[in-house]
């Protein structure tokens, strides 16, 4: 399961911030709820990123138009 990290951060701050508005204007459950809702999303968030820097890729393969003759990179214009 792919999620987008930026939605997952999005609905993190909604969360908390809705969450905040509720608490202030006393309803405490729902509050509670959208805060707790904010902190597993914001958790979720976090560790997608995190398993994301450490899958493993394997190792770009060079073509061999990219080598001259002496072993040396030709350079490319942009």
């Amino acid at each position: 399961m792919n999620i987008n990290p930026s939605l997952l951060f999005n609905s993190t701050l909604a969360f908390l911030v809705a969450g905040i508005i509720l608490l202030i204007k006393g309803n405490l459950v729902i509050g509670i709820t959208a805060i707790l809702i904010s902190i597993l999303t914001g958790i979720t968030w976090f560790m997608s990123g995190l398993f994301e820097k450490f899958e493993s890729t394997p190792p770009e393969i060079e073509g061999d138009d990219d080598k001259d003759e002496e072993g040396k990179g030709v350079l490319k214009p942009f």
